[in-house]
């Protein structure tokens, strides 16, 4: 397998895509992403399960996370592979941010995620206008 650098991609774009909703929520985040220029790694399209077996797939998304300078958390599902994410680019010292199109003040989100991730955004909109000016304010959530 190819060694990528650090700096290969500006996101790895993590989130379920096992249907056609969350087919077209991460379409949405991805494209918010790529109209401001933002170079993505998407595992969807860059490791085939099927084509690669899992042992490869498994460390074709781990090498695209340590080659992403950021990861995106698409919170649409509970899945579990997201949740991995998650953990492992916290855990090696990578900023994760989080998305969940429709999220308002006062909705829950577990705490291991609410407290690992650096912002959480609530609509294509809402990314935009932090990747336009660098500001944001995370939604007032109910922790569990």
């Amino acid at each position: 397998m190819m060694r990528m650098t650090n700096t290969d991609y500006d996101f790895y774009a993590a989130g379920p895509f096992f249907n056609p909703a969350e087919v077209s929520s991460m379409e949405r985040l991805e494209a918010a992403l790529e109209s401001h220029g933002k170079k993505l790694f998407k595992p969807r399209f860059e490791s085939d399960l099927a084509a690669i077996g899992a042992k490869a797939c498994f460390e074709a998304d781990v090498e695209g996370i340590r080659s992403s300078k950021a990861v995106i958390a698409n919170l649409i599902d509970d899945d579990p592979g997201t949740m991995f994410e998650i953990g492992y680019a916290h855990g090696i010292g990578k900023p994760v941010y989080a998305y969940l199109d429709g999220l308002k003040d006062g909705d829950a989100v577990n705490i291991m995620i609410s407290q690992s991730v650096d912002a959480i955004f609530t609509s294509p909109e809402d990314l935009s206008h932090f990747l336009e000016t660098g500001e944001h304010t995370n939604p007032v959530l109910k922790d569990f």
